[in-house]
């Protein structure tokens, strides 16, 4: 009898009865019990063992959960203790324990290892000081992987063509005066395209799941990175929260936090594969605790946001520059900077104005329903420039 059948004709048992209510083994409610969702990433133990265990690793383990993958929820748990007559009369202690246990990352899902294994098999590069004084600037932005408008693989055969265009452009501006020893490597949200919560159609127009679609961006970001490996002396890797890296039940109804965002933790996990191989010293990971990044770039403060937290009517400008103003004013990192980039509206744009630079990202996504209803299309490509000392310059699109 298959499983589906066994549901079919089981019995209705939604009330605790029989053996639930406890026998001369166990008292009613500690029964052992195993149970686990793979979509919540949650379960629920009852153990009942012979010894104290403070720690639950040896409980953890013995019920199938890998102490170094999984814990107990909240730190809360319910315990007891009885004593019960065994067989040849002996009497003994039992502790039985009940709590959640959840994955530590959730997000680490089942191409996580896989992807590991790789980064394992690659050998360190030898050390090679390179002499500058620029950073280069490799913008993630709007890739919105999955989605069938220009194609999954279009996609990432045009972050793959960035890239060597990228390793190009440095070995030029390392010979034209721009000599660089730093690489940036930031993401402006919306790396993922989401199956559904932006637009009615959504779940028709994708081509691959979300499982597929963080697993692919994780891959070509791991790639990016270990491409620009032998082109600098540090590396950095950072990024921050789109809209359509949110859990969302429907249109705008976001069922977790907003921060709780796909695009900011495919980097957290590629940081968290990287520092598991030697290739990778010399890169270093950054996710904010915010939907905003500030950092400093040789001297500049550079600030980095999607763009869906601007408000107000009017064209984009309008919404990033209130987003940008309330910022000074509430003295908050991002006021502070004096270059603004952002992602969200798929144009390039820049605005100059008293010492301060915004630069709208454009995307590699395309859309037909907002081409058909406006008339406006995007010239996709990867926005990227040097910055020094003296600000920004060498603004490329490739």
């Amino acid at each position: 009898m298959t499983d589906e059948l066994k549901k079919l004709v089981a019995n209705k048992q939604e009330i605790p009865h029989n053996e639930d209510l406890g026998n001369n083994y166990y008292p009613s409610g500690w029964k052992p019990n195993v149970e686990y969702n793979s979509k919540t990433k949650v379960g629920e133990v009852t153990a009942v063992v012979r010894k104290k265990d403070t720690t639950f690793d040896n409980i953890l383990e013995s019920n199938g959960f890998d102490p170094n993958e999984f814990e107990v929820a909240q730190d809360t748990v319910r315990y007891s203790t009885w004593q019960t007559q065994l067989k040849g009369g002996e009497v003994a202690d039992l502790y039985a324990y009940k709590f959640q246990v959840r994955k530590i990352n959730p997000h680490h899902d089942a191409y996580y290892k896989e992807l590991l294994k790789e980064i394992k098999n690659k050998k360190p590069l030898k050390d090679k000081k390179i002499k500058g004084s620029n950073a280069f600037l490799y913008l993630m932005a709007d890739w919105q992987i999955g989605k069938k408008d220009f194609g999954t693989l279009n996609t990432v055969n045009l972050i793959k063509e960035s890239v060597e265009k990228s390793k190009e452009r440095i070995k030029n501006l390392n010979k034209t005066g721009y000599p660089i020893d730093e690489i940036y490597i930031v993401g402006l949200g919306d790396l993922i395209e989401n199956c559904f919560g932006f637009f009615p159609q959504q779940p028709f127009n994708i081509e691959i799941n979300k499982s597929e679609q963080s697993h692919l961006t994780r891959r070509m970001i791991l790639e990016i990175v270990d491409n620009f490996l032998p082109y600098a002396n540090k590396i950095y890797l950072a990024g921050v929260p789109g809209n359509h890296g949110e859990n969302r039940s429907g249109k705008g109804d976001v069922v977790t936090s907003r921060l709780d965002n796909e695009d900011t933790n495919c980097i957290q996990i590629v940081g968290e594969i990287m520092a598991e191989s030697e290739r990778f010293k010399k890169v270093k990971t950054t996710v904010p605790d915010s939907h905003h990044l500030a950092l400093d770039i040789k001297g500049i403060r550079c600030g980095f946001t999607h763009g869906h937290m601007g408000t107000g009517a009017g064209d984009p400008w309008g919404k990033i520059e209130r987003l940008w103003k309330g910022q000074m004013f509430g003295w908050k990192p991002l006021g502070n900077c004096e270059i603004l980039y952002s992602g969200h509206y798929h144009h390039l744009r820049t605005v100059q104005q008293a010492g301060r630079t915004w630069f709208q990202a454009p995307s590699l996504d395309a859309s037909h329903e907002f081409e058909e209803r406006t008339g406006y299309g995007t010239n996709r490509g990867v926005l990227t420039m040097t910055i020094n000392k003296n600000g920004w310059d060498n603004l490329k699109i490739l």
